[in-house]
């Protein structure tokens, strides 16, 4: 959903996260995403200086279905609704609908947000096997198995080793100890990460994602409406999305396609190159989502991924920052949602210390079955 006249002509304008930090350190059994859910809301709103009546737009995420959400925040009277199921490839997808209901003036001002309660809930991914088709009768019960899998088949098609891809969480963990809302605060070096025991090998304890409670929630409107706001607007410049369905989890070509796809859809209009992004916010699931998506978008030559991310490249102060509050990894798991609050701070220039200087765009994508990715820009960008 990018072209010309659609760019910068929406905003995020407000935006809140749960302190996943304290939710992990204090697990609750009568803890409900409804409950993070309001909280959260009200926090994002609060943040843009609307007075809640001036809300007229509503999407739900996550564990919280609308009815519940719209009686506990007062939205009982919106104009537009929307619910996505309870997943990290519809992150892109509900931006894409609540700016385009605001540029099509369904609504005047939005709000979306995902929530979730894993970790107080107990929930254990892939124990209920959670393979495609006949996979778990194969041992392939979750989708870190599959990941696994594609990371061997990567490897011996380009080669590389398990101590290059540690610098991958390595970096994105040093993000994580800059912000105190995250949930791992832990120094971790690559020997902690060769150390740490296999999952589903090679992919190790510190190539997974985690499993916690926590909310985040934005607001979106008009770039014109955003300018009297609280907070510069972060501008939408576009987003994109591919369909991706295979009966077997990972694409055996790690999503080359639909990277292609997405960043021609994102960047050519706008003529915008990877030069241009000042930081990444990525869907890291798990650590190896992170070098696929280097490669397809074209930020390392297809193969050479492993080597392009050593040195620090894509630590703070390295050539490209990637999820500089500790993303899914080390932050917390909100299935995409958290890395685009973070994108807003950096572009706000309210990220504190882990700000990027002078960050005029940002980037995420997710790779899955539907694979989304959202460009953003500072305010007098574009």
């Amino acid at each position: 959903m990018t072209d010309r006249e659609f760019a910068g002509r929406t905003a995020i304008v407000g935006i809140a996260s749960s302190d996943f930090a304290g939710l992990y350190r204090t697990p609750d059994r009568h803890r409900t995403g409804e409950a993070l859910a309001t909280e959260t809301i009200g926090a994002a709103i609060a943040d843009t200086g609307l007075e809640k009546s001036r809300i007229d737009g509503l999407i739900t995420g996550g564990v919280a279905h609308y009815e519940p959400i719209a009686y506990r925040t007062g939205l009982t009277d919106v104009r537009f609704v929307a619910d996505y199921p309870q997943a990290g490839r519809m992150c892109a997808t509900a931006l894409m609908h609540a700016a385009a209901a605001v540029h099509h003036r369904l609504a005047d001002y939005v709000v979306l947000f995902n929530s979730v309660v894993f970790r107080s809930q107990g929930t254990r991914f892939g124990a209920q096997g959670q393979g495609l088709l006949y996979d778990s009768v194969y041992g392939m019960a979750s989708p870190g198995a599959q990941y696994s899998l594609g990371f061997t088949r990567y490897q011996a098609r380009y080669g590389g080793t398990e101590e290059q891809l540690g610098a991958i969480p390595v970096a994105i963990r040093s993000h994580a100890r800059l912000n105190p809302a995250a949930i791992m605060q832990a120094e971790m070096t690559i020997d902690d990460y060769l150390a740490s025991r296999y999952i589903a090998q090679p992919l190790r304890l510190f190539d997974y994602c985690l499993v916690n409670d926590g909310a985040v929630a934005y607001v979106v409107t008009t770039a014109e409406r955003a300018r009297d706001l609280n907070h510069p607007p972060v501008l939408i410049a576009g987003t994109a999305g591919r369909a991706n369905f295979r009966e077997w989890y990972v694409d055996l070509e790690f999503w080359d396609e639909a990277c292609r796809s997405m960043k021609t859809d994102l960047f050519d209009p706008l003529g915008v190159t990877t030069g241009d992004i000042d930081c990444l916010q990525v869907y890291d699931n798990f650590s190896v989502a992170v070098l696929w998506g280097l490669e397809g978008f074209g930020f390392a030559p297809r193969g050479q991924g492993l080597e392009w991310v050593q040195n620090g490249r894509i630590a703070l102060g390295g050539e490209l920052p990637i999820n500089t509050s500790g993303g899914m990894l080390s932050e917390a798991y909100l299935q995409g949602w958290n890395q685009h609050a973070e994108a807003v701070r950096q572009l706000r220039g309210t990220a504190g210390v882990r700000q990027i200087p002078d960050c005029d765009w940002s980037l995420y994508w997710c790779l899955s079955a539907l694979p989304g990715a959202t460009l953003l820009c500072r305010d007098g960008v574009l």
